[in-house]
């Protein structure tokens, strides 16, 4: 276990860190959030031993973390720093060898069996075994983030401090990255300490979270109890949107550019096309559109800049337009299709088409809306059309194209119960 206990001190009359307290057990990863100047590297050379606290302590497994002599530190904790630059140019096998120095007795000492196990077993739990000959300086900065993990991990320890670990990393080394170490804390019962700048990253991976600001502990926690929007906004001084990650509960945020926000609701009619006919109907703007789909197979949140539904043919027309990389195509049976539109110009729009006793709808918005209303407008949508007829809904789908934000009645359901009537009756669909 680290504990520290009201630690205080920074550099020479510069005080960084301002009482600050808490514990990591094995077999949790922690992560260190907050604005740059908040103390986070500061902190993290302390639970290091590099930097020794003004006052309070850094206790390592009950013992002051400046009682343990330098090997016999780094038997127990690891330090993987966010970016390391080599002079010599040695293969990523010696690279990773290094970590063995700890266990070594002696200038002369030469690698063990069991040295040369660790080493091999650390090499093939990061995938760089195929590199192993090959110079570090040959490598890519993802695959040399890779080696120095391994290095760190051929420490055996106990502890690993990470510094900023995917700050020159691309996402799918990122991801690879912090799978391999999560992995770590649960089959090596590893701890792990990480100063992260992206909160959405840190949310996703971390157990708990320590918030500084201004030096001291803003929060200590689990993700959903430190990252509230009012938190976040008020210690990084800025305003950003929380989002429902699609898988997780994981809290996770956006920001919102001040400049080139806003596009007028005419401009972005006049850039809109919708095609429809036996086939099914698609439905673009010139903007991304935020939707909501109740689809079986696509269903969730997307952003997309166009819609599509109906038969293969349609799709295969789709892709010879080069926009099926940017459409959500919601796949129907083939057959005859009859449309019915009921959108004028008006700031919300709806579209449905009719295939046999299958319905789909589409209901576009001219507004900005929070996803927790896209659900409750997708249930709205829903009971609607249920009252109105005895056809099977196909799929339903809600897409909101950046505009003006939400206003009152803007989305009333006198409204909507009105274009859902006037639909389901071009449709023919409306109960006998």
């Amino acid at each position: 276990m680290i504990q520290v206990k009201d630690v205080r001190g920074g550099y020479g009359q510069k005080e960084v860190i301002r009482g600050i307290s808490f514990e990591i057990k094995r077999g949790e990863f922690v992560g260190i959030l907050g604005p740059n100047g908040s103390g986070k590297t500061t902190l993290l050379k302390m639970l290091a031993g590099i930097l020794t606290p003004e006052s309070g302590q850094v206790r390592l497994n009950d013992q002051p973390i400046q009682s343990y002599k330098e090997k016999a530190l780094a038997q127990r904790m690891a330090v993987l720093p966010q970016k390391t630059d080599q002079a010599f140019s040695f293969t990523v096998e010696e690279t990773v060898q290094f970590g063995r120095y700890p266990y070594q007795k002696g200038w002369l000492q030469s690698v063990t069996k069991k040295d040369r196990q660790v080493i091999n077993n650390v090499m093939e739990q990061t995938d760089i075994d195929q590199f192993k000959d090959q110079s570090i300086h040959e490598l890519s900065g993802g695959e040399q983030q890779r080696v120095y993990l391994a290095q760190a991990l051929a420490q055996q320890p106990e502890y690993l401090l990470l510094d900023e670990p995917t700050s020159f990393l691309d996402l799918a080394y990122q991801k690879s990255v912090l799978d391999l170490i999560k992995k770590e804390t649960t089959t090596s019962k590893l701890a792990v300490i990480g100063v992260f700048h992206d909160v959405n990253i840190a949310s996703l991976y971390c157990d708990q979270l320590l918030l500084l600001h201004e030096g001291k502990t803003e929060m200590f926690g689990t993700p959903e109890h430190v990252l509230t929007t009012e938190r976040i906004n008020r210690v990084y001084g800025t305003n950003v949107t929380p989002l429902q990650h699609p898988l997780r509960a994981n809290p996770q945020f956006t920001i919102e550019p001040a400049v080139g926000s806003t596009v007028s609701n005419q401009t972005k009619r006049a850039n809109r096309w919708k095609t429809h006919g036996s086939k099914g109907m698609t439905f673009s703007n010139d903007q991304p559109l935020r939707i909501l789909s109740s689809h079986q197979k696509n269903g969730g949140f997307f952003w997309k800049r166009s819609l599509g539904t109906g038969t293969h043919a349609l799709r295969e027309t789709s892709e010879q337009m080069n926009v099926h990389e940017e459409m959500l195509f919601l796949s129907q049976s083939d057959g005859q299709k009859q449309y019915a539109a009921c959108d004028d110009q008006d700031d919300f729009s709806l579209y449905g088409m009719r295939h046999q006793e299958e319905l789909a709808a589409w209901l576009v918005l001219d507004m900005t809306i929070s996803d927790g209303t896209f659900v409750q407008l997708m249930g709205q949508l829903m009971s609607l059309i249920q009252l109105e007829t005895n056809i099977t809904i196909h799929h339903l789908c809600i897409a909101a194209a950046k505009g003006q934000k939400v206003r009152q009645n803007d989305l009333s359901h006198e409204r909507l119960q009105k274009k859902v009537h006037q639909l389901l009756s071009s449709l023919d669909a409306i109960k006998k």
